[in-house]
């Protein structure tokens, strides 16, 4: 057998089984012939994003303060007239001055201040209007000062929750009102008046306030919330209720002498805010405009420190304390004891509130203004209404 006829075979064999092939596939329908794996990029169209991870959940907003907490908080404050609880609830939002005011009040060379003097030391102190206002109240600010934790939960729950502490305050006087301790007397200086849901608490005359003295734990009646007891703060040294009575008042304490650091606001409670005369406001807090007759917290007054609950830090702009009041301290807190926990039970330490400001006597004069004459207590003494 030759070999070369014999190659020349195959290869021709081989040619047509080729031929046979490219020919078959030709005929395939298209439908069975494999597709190309795709290419985006050829085709024109955008690559696919990645897949979308499911995104953090956004951290809870702060609890709102409850009605039960918010009573416990106002308690010892809410029968007051309405114009002093309106210069508290203000001087609260600024807890640093109102540590300064409290010290600068007890130093007997303050006390001493008579005339044009106390007009322009009062006038030097860089306090917010609602701050200078207390000054005819040193227990006030005593009891402000030492209880400085009360303070500032009154102060933080007023910036954040302003409408449900005007609600609170109207609810604990519907409950004395029912308990039959709060009425008009002579002996309260004021004027209790009921208009629809409202109970409003006026001064007879507007330049003379008798401070109440009552214990919260008897003045309501019997109390709702066993776990809030309501804060307590004890009636000064030698103070005597009159029999069968739980509320009394302090001696008249006479503003005419402290001139328009008194007298320039008051609480409406129809919309329950505080409005002010902005002229008086103006001229008291060394030119601080405020845009209307509506009190606003002026966070300047804040001096750096922070607010213990997240809605008025964020409102404001200024740091929040991580854990409430007592996980940080500003410089003017150094010296008070962490005494109570936040909506804890509270009792007060030292005397009660309002007493007349020692060496305040006659000859004083008003901020601006002409002299005026009978400083001091005014009226009898702490006894009870009846």
């Amino acid at each position: 057998m030759k070999i070369g006829p014999f190659l020349q075979t195959v290869a021709v064999i081989a040619l047509a089984v080729a031929t046979l092939g490219i020919a078959f596939a030709q005929d395939l329908p298209s439908s069975q012939i494999p597709p190309a794996p795709p290419d985006a990029a050829a085709a024109g169209q955008a690559p696919a994003p990645p897949p979308v991870m499911p995104s953090q959940p956004s951290a809870p907003a702060a609890p709102a303060v409850t009605p039960a907490q918010l009573d416990q908080i106002v308690a010892p404050i809410a029968l007051y007239p309405d114009q002093l609880l309106g210069q508290i609830l203000m001087a609260s939002t600024y807890p640093l001055e109102v540590v300064e005011a409290a010290r600068w009040v007890a130093l007997p060379a303050n006390q001493a201040l008579k005339g044009d003097a106390l007009a322009n030391a009062l006038n030097a102190q860089n306090w917010d209007p609602s701050v200078k206002a207390l000054v005819p109240f040193p227990r006030v600010l005593e009891i402000m000062n030492t209880r400085i934790e009360w303070t500032e939960q009154l102060g933080n729950v007023f910036l954040a929750q302003q409408a449900d502490v005007m609600d609170a305050v109207q609810r604990l006087r519907k409950q004395a009102m029912a308990a039959g301790n709060l009425k008009t007397t002579p002996q309260c200086g004021c004027r209790v008046e009921t208009s629809g849901d409202t109970i409003a608490i006026q001064l007879a005359n507007p330049r003379v306030v008798c401070v109440p003295v009552y214990h919260s734990t008897e003045v309501y009646g019997a109390w709702p919330y066993p776990l809030y007891p309501p804060v307590d703060f004890p009636p000064p040294v030698g103070f005597a209720f009159a029999p069968g009575l739980s509320i009394g008042f302090g001696a008249g304490i006479e503003l005419a002498a402290y001139g328009p650091i008194w007298g320039w606001g008051n609480v409406d409670w129809a919309g329950r805010r505080i409005i002010v005369d902005p002229a008086l406001y103006a001229a008291i807090g060394g030119g601080a405009i405020l845009a209307g007759n509506v009190w606003m917290h002026n966070s300047a007054h804040q001096r750096g420190g922070a607010y213990n609950i997240p809605a008025p830090g964020a409102r404001f702009g200024g740091r929040v304390i991580a854990g409430g009041a007592a996980g940080g301290r500003a410089a003017a807190f150094s010296g008070h004891d962490a005494r109570h926990g936040m909506f804890g039970t509270a009792h007060a330490h030292g005397g009660g509130w309002g007493a007349p400001h020692p060496g305040r006597g006659s000859g004083h004069i008003a901020i601006g203004g002409a002299p005026h004459g009978g400083g001091g207590g005014h009226g009898g003494g702490g006894g009870g209404n009846g």
